[in-house]
């Protein structure tokens, strides 16, 4: 992480001003070290330039690290599937097959094998509509943080396509963020192997309790985070704390109406955040104004399921064809 980043950083927790010791160092960066917090002494460490700054207190389902975790042991015991997903040619495989080899080659360092998987993989799992669709929100997002030289905070990253189209096309600082380390392992590696790693910091947190000091950020981002947080309580009154300019999220919406993918939407527990206008409203109570921007609406499918990893999906939703609606939602503090 870029040392910049000390003087807004504070405890999760308890918002205590942290004490920092650090044990390896660059000019412009903390490589490894440890914030310990002044007022509840809880420590938070930096490991191979990364900052983790969870907290005990909150409960989180780290699919990433399921996922890793599942298809490595999965493949000890069955080593000839392995063969069947990594050492044929990539064209024979179905789109979800192709997707998790990707996975297997980013977590052998394979950065440049995993790209190329995953963007086969995604002509196949989304429509060219779909993809054009995104793509038109992600230059409009572009588009409204490029009057700012400020850094950015990219909520949620996850692979980080966003953040990998925006160093591409943006001088400004990013901060990748997401709460799994696993993933933001991954993401290191893919930057450096890429040559975008520079202008970025990685730090581990959970939205909901960010460590990120009042009024500290100019420039919030994020691509189908909001959707994907489960349980989300506080998380937008934690956001308007913490922000004090503009928060971009590219955001997709549901039918209110579809019970099949709103039964799924419930036991996920992410009701708040997919649905258009309840989540306008927990905006508006959360003391943000809100503009819906560039919208379209696309006709969407269930990703089809693996071939060789049987039964495997990408995707929790939708379970049944429907039309999502895609937009930007630009927030502003009251």
């Amino acid at each position: 992480m870029q040392k910049y980043l000390v003087e807004i950083l504070e405890c999760p927790k308890c918002h205590g001003k942290l004490d920092w010791t650090i044990t390896e160092q660059t000019t412009d960066r903390i490589e490894a070290g440890e914030a310990c917090c002044q007022d509840c002494s809880c420590t938070y460490p930096v490991r191979d330039g990364i900052g983790v700054f969870l907290t005990t207190d909150l409960k989180r389902n780290d699919l990433w690290e399921q996922v890793d975790n599942g298809l490595g042991q999965f493949f000890k015991q069955n080593p000839e599937l392995e063969k069947r997903l990594m050492d044929v040619p990539i064209n024979t495989l179905g789109s979800v097959d192709q997707h998790y080899r990707g996975g297997v080659h980013l977590s052998r360092g394979e950065t440049e094998k995993a790209r190329v998987a995953f963007d086969i993989a995604n002509k196949g799992l989304f429509s060219e509509e779909t993809i054009q669709c995104i793509n038109n929100r992600m230059d409009y997002l572009i588009n409204e943080v490029s009057q700012s030289d400020s850094p950015i905070v990219d909520l949620a990253s996850g692979a980080c396509g966003l953040v990998i189209k925006m160093l591409k096309n943006l001088p400004n600082l990013i901060v990748v963020t997401d709460f799994s380390p696993g993933v933001l392992v991954k993401n290191r590696k893919r930057l450096m192997k890429q040559g975008l790693y520079d202008r970025v910091s990685l730090l581990a947190f959970d939205a909901r309790q960010t460590p990120f000091a009042t009024d500290s950020i100019s420039l919030l981002t994020t691509h189908a985070g909001l959707n994907n947080i489960q349980n989300p309580g506080n998380l937008l009154e934690e956001l308007y704390r913490i922000v004090n300019g503009k928060f971009i999220a590219i955001s997709s919406f549901y039918p209110e109406d579809d019970q099949v993918n709103g039964a799924v939407i419930e036991e996920a527990g992410v009701a708040d955040l997919c649905y258009k206008n309840k989540l306008l409203e927990h905006f508006g109570n959360a003391g943000w104004v809100v503009e819906v921007k560039n919208s379209c609406s696309i006709k969407t499918i269930p990703a089809p399921p693996g071939v060789v990893l049987k039964g495997a999906r990408v995707d929790g939703l939708p379970v049944q064809e429907i039309h999502l609606e895609w937009c930007v939602l630009l927030g502003t503090n009251a």
